[in-house]
Parts: C-alpha cells; structure tokens; sequence
C-alpha cells in the first residue's frame, strides 16, 4: 500500500511544485521559482527508483533527505516565520508518516520536529539572517492563503487516496473471504457427496460379495460332493462373480461421473435389460436367506436417460427387502408402465415400519442399522434412493406397517432427459 501511496504522492507534489512555481512568478520571487522547478529533477528521479527499478527505501530516503534543505531553503527565502513554510512541514511529516514504514515514522517526525525548531528560532531570534522577499503585504496575503490551500489540498488528497486504497482492499478481502466462503461449502459438498458415495459401493457390493463368500464357504465345509454337486456350484458361482463383478464395474463408472460432476450415461434401454443382471444377484442373496424374489413385468418399458439412477434404486430397495424380511418370507418386484411413467414397486411381508418412523423414514440419519440375521447397515439407503428418485425427475413413497411388511414404490417419467449430476 505504502508504495503505491508513494506514487500518488510524487504525483500529487509534482503538480504542487509547478503551481507555486509559476504562483511565485507572479509574485516576483526568482528564488523559489528556481527552487520549485529545480525540485522537479529529484523527484522525477525518486519515481524512477520506486517506480521502475523498485528500490522504495533508498527513494523514501531520497525523498526525505532531499526535502528538509529544499523546505529550509524555502524558509530563507520565503520570510522566514513570516512566510508559508509551516504549512509545508505539517504537509511534509503528513507525506512521509503515511508512506514510511511503521517503524520509521518516528524518525520522520523527529527529523521534522528538528528542523521547524531550528529554522523558527533562527527567524525568531536572528530576523536579520532572512532577507525580506515580498514587496507588499497582499503579496504575503496571497502567497499564506495559496500555500495553506495548496497543502491542505495535499493532505486532502493524500487521505482520499489511503481512504480509497483502505475500502478497495476491504473489498478485495470481502471478495476473497466470499470465494473461500464458497470454496469450503463446495469442499463440505464433496466430502458428504463422497461420503454417500462410498455408502453406496459399500451397500451395493456387501451383500453380492457376501452371498460368494458363503457360497465358498458352504464348498469348505461340505466335505465330498458329487462331481454333479460341484459343477452345479462351480456353475453358479461362476455367474454370481461375473454378475458381481459387472455390477462393480458400473457402480464404479457412476460413482466416478458424480464425483466429478459430469454428465451420467444417457441410454436407451428396456427395464428387463436393464434389471436382469441385479435381479439374478438379488434372488441369489435371497435365496440364502430362504427368501423368494418373485418378478413381474407387465410388458417391457423402456427408458431414456441416465438408467445408472434406476438400478442405484431399485438394488437398493431390493435389499432393504432381503435385510427387513424373515427366513421364509417372500419378495414381489413389479414393473410396469402408466401414461408416460414408470411405475417400480418392490413389496415384503418381513418387519414392517412402525408408524412414528414412517415420517422421517427417507432423512439423512448415519446410524448402524441391523436386519433380521443381524446385517449390518448404514442407514443412508433410503435416503439416497428418495435423493437418487427426486433426481429423476420422480417421486418415492412407502406404505408399511409393522409386523406386516413394506412396499416402495417408484415413479419416474420414461424419457429421463438431463437430470441434475450430483447427490445433494
């Protein structure tokens, strides 16, 4: 700040310079017009070295050294305390206290204070050293109003320029506390959208990874099995990976484009297609929980748009019925279309939900959460199922009844243009 106040001020005092050097042409004083003009070459210099060659103390040493025997050369000549010069010390100290350094202003003042002192006891004391330049009382009239109005106006000057230099750097730093201010809400943005993310992959995944690891687990302890047995497992298990592994590709894939905000995979696809691969995972989880997953299309839709949203719901909703539902128990997935909507509705007879739960059931509430058989969740499911719903352009509602079971049911237009890309 000091050196761009520094700039201004050569500026401003070069102005000064010229103005009373031609005033003092007028006034008839060839002494101080010498000296106001001659002031110009040194000042122009210390520009030059602020300015260009960036040497601010060696100027600011410049400017100061320079100006006290020019002033004092100007009380000489100007009257001594008969004349302007006080208006020029207090305009002086005012210049250098506001560009020096913190620590260098008493040093200013001090260098200032000595020189008044110096100079008025030599025109108090020694009148007869100062020769007397001013022809008539109006021209010391004139030249006291002028001077004291060219130093105010210095002054003036020099505190706009601090004032507006203080409000643009208040504005700035405003500007700047805004940006972080936004920068660490988008941060706090990314972290829970991570957050939910990882949630995700670790609900979707858990469960298929679980139902292989049982199934090699089962192998272990059987003992001997016929070469029938093994290849009907081997078989199986097979698909089960590959599945698994398929479905790890694409939560994968979509965690990577919401992650970096962009465009999900727009596609043209039938839900039978679409669902094939989860709904085979799905029926094998539940099937090692005695459960049975019953499925019904009524006809085939189809759907265009961002489907990775469709199956992150419908996985979801599919396990949350396998988790809240008692060995023996059954679950309906039905698919159907209906005036331009797809219509996904997943149904239990397991647990149910009690009636005070059913209000808060699709808020964000991180708590563990345990099944029937004790599987362990997250409790973000729900909540990212009605996000993920919304985001489609759609709506997710729940009808339950404790001891009874639940049904989800999902409606979401079949031309899924663009949705918005991220999870809020």
């Amino acid at each position: 700040m000091e050196k761009q106040i520094f700039n201004s001020m050569l500026f401003i005092i070069a102005i000064y310079l010229v103005a009373m050097g031609i005033l003092n042409v007028f006034l008839n004083q060839p002494g101080l017009t010498l000296i106001s003009f001659f002031t110009l070459v040194p000042l122009a210099c210390v520009y030059y070295l602020v300015r260009i060659k960036n040497r601010y103390r060696l100027s600011l040493y410049l400017f100061g050294g320079l100006s006290y025997p020019l002033i004092a050369a100007n009380f000489f000549l100007n009257d001594g305390i008969l004349g302007p010069t006080s208006y020029i010390f207090i305009l002086m100290n005012v210049v250098l206290i506001s560009i020096a350094p913190l620590k260098m202003i008493s040093g200013w003042t001090a260098v200032n204070i000595v020189f008044f002192v110096v100079l008025y006891y030599i025109g108090t004391y020694h009148s007869d050293w100062i020769p007397s330049n001013y022809i008539s009382e109006n021209y010391l009239f004139i030249d006291h109003i002028l001077t004291y109005i060219g130093s105010l106006l210095g002054i003036t000057l020099l505190l706009t320029t601090i004032k507006q230099y203080y409000h643009f750097q208040k504005s700035e730093a405003e500007f700047k506390r805004n940006e972080l201010a936004l920068l660490n809400r988008d941060l706090n943005n990314l972290n829970q959208q991570k957050d939910k993310i990882i949630a995700i992959i670790v609900h979707d995944l858990k469960n298929p990874l679980n139902s292989i690891l049982q199934t090699l687990e089962l192998i272990d302890q059987a003992g001997d099995l016929t070469p029938e047995e093994l290849n009907f497992i081997h078989s199986e298990l097979l698909k089960n990976t590959k599945r698994t592994y398929l479905m790890m590709e694409n939560i994968l894939e979509w965690s990577s484009f919401e992650l970096n905000n962009t465009q999900n995979r727009v596609r043209q696809i039938d839900l039978k297609g679409l669902l094939k691969d989860t709904l085979d995972i799905m029926a094998s989880i539940a099937a090692q929980k005695q459960l049975t997953l019953h499925v019904n299309f009524n006809g085939n839709p189809e759907v265009h748009g961002e489907t990775d949203r469709v199956l992150l719901i419908a996985r979801n909703l599919i396990q949350n019925a396998i988790k809240f539902s008692n060995q023996g128990g059954s679950i309906w997935l039905e698919v159907s279309s209906d005036d331009g909507q797809i219509i996904i509705s997943v149904k239990d007879n397991g647990i149910g939900i009690s009636e005070h739960k059913l209000n808060d059931l699709f808020q964000l509430e991180i708590k563990p959460t345990y099944g029937t058989a004790n599987e362990k969740g997250t409790g973000m499911g729900l909540h990212i199922c009605y996000q993920n719903a919304m985001k489609l352009g759609g709506t997710l509602e729940v009808r339950s009844k404790g001891g009874v079971g639940s049904t989800f049911t999902l409606r979401f237009p079949d031309n899924l243009e663009e949705t918005p890309k991220t999870l809020s």
